[in-house]
């Protein structure tokens, strides 16, 4: 599973968050929709794949958890909509996005026991429900991952609502924007989204730049190749050493999954998403200063 809820502080924490962590308590997560106790994968910095959450083999979901039930749900949005089902579930397709760089901890006696998980009960609203929380409609999010994951996912539903502070534009078909060549400057903020391009990441203690899809040509024997990338920079110059360390691992394991699915000729690639200033002097240049507002996910973007 890519996510799971903290049981301390009932928050549904994604699995490369984990990241951001010193110190990861393998026994501190349950399925957020059916409560069942979830370990955390791959969280180590050593790792190259993607973290996950995982159950024990013996144990089974609850037969209507609605977190099982996902993977139904978003193979039947890739072919149709699925709107009706997307309206009342909190986390497939995030309503905005809500930046808050302090996440709120409830009291230990609320947090509660596995028995307690709910699909539908908020951080902001654990205290005040009890046991008995109310099913609620689509949630924000403190990172755009989600949001994009949404976008792959169903793009019979990009028409569903989305506000994101500082965009002019309000669904999500409007939202986001596809990098194109050749190589142009952009009026308006958006979610850019480009390919990732298989080539060596540059880094310094001030930045991280990447190079996503952009103009290409022909080499001398007819390969074709990057000739003018955009080009992201991370200014990751005042960013923590784990905020350093969670994009990082994610741009690896993103490259090391496409690198996977090429191999066993998947149509997916290494997408890169982000919100960030396209550079005055220099168009093919994007900057991104805010680790939230920037992720890597392997998948097909249908048009």
């Amino acid at each position: 599973m890519e996510s799971a809820r903290d049981k301390r502080t009932r928050e549904i924490v994604e699995a490369e968050d984990l990241w951001l962590l010193d110190s990861v308590d393998t026994e501190g997560y349950v399925c957020w929709g059916c409560g069942i106790t979830m370990h955390p994968a791959a969280w180590e910095k050593d790792k190259k794949v993607r973290a996950y959450f995982k159950k024990k083999r013996n144990i089974q979901h609850h037969h209507d958890c609605d977190a099982d039930a996902e993977t139904t749900v978003i193979r039947q949005g890739q072919k149709e909509s699925v709107r009706n089902i997307l309206d009342s579930a909190p986390g497939l397709m995030p309503s905005g996005l809500k930046l808050i760089e302090q996440r709120p901890v409830v009291e230990p006696d609320i947090a509660g026991g596995e028995n307690n998980s709910s699909s539908t009960r908020s951080v902001s609203s654990a205290s005040g429900e009890g046991n008995s929380p109310e099913r609620q409609s689509r949630r924000q999010v403190n990172a755009i991952r989600n949001i994009c994951r949404a976008f792959i996912r169903f793009p019979h539903d990009r028409d569903m609502s989305l506000n994101i502070p500082g965009i002019d534009a309000h669904t999500y078909k409007a939202v986001f924007r596809k990098l194109r060549a050749p190589i142009q400057r952009y009026q308006h903020r958006r979610v850019n989204h480009s390919t990732l391009v298989w080539k060596k990441f540059e880094q310094d203690e001030g930045r991280l730049i990447i190079s996503l899809s952009g103009e290409w040509e022909k080499d001398e024997f007819g390969d074709c190749k990057a000739s003018r990338p955009y080009k992201l920079h991370i200014e990751w110059g005042d960013w923590s050493q784990a905020k350093r360390t969670l994009v990082r691992k994610e741009l690896e394991a993103a490259k090391e999954e496409a690198k996977e699915a090429w191999k066993k000729k998947r149509d997916e690639r290494a997408q890169i998403f982000f919100i960030g200033e396209q550079n005055a002097d220099n168009p093919e240049i994007f900057h991104v200063t805010d680790y939230r507002l920037i992720c890597a996910i392997v998948g097909h973007i249908a048009e």
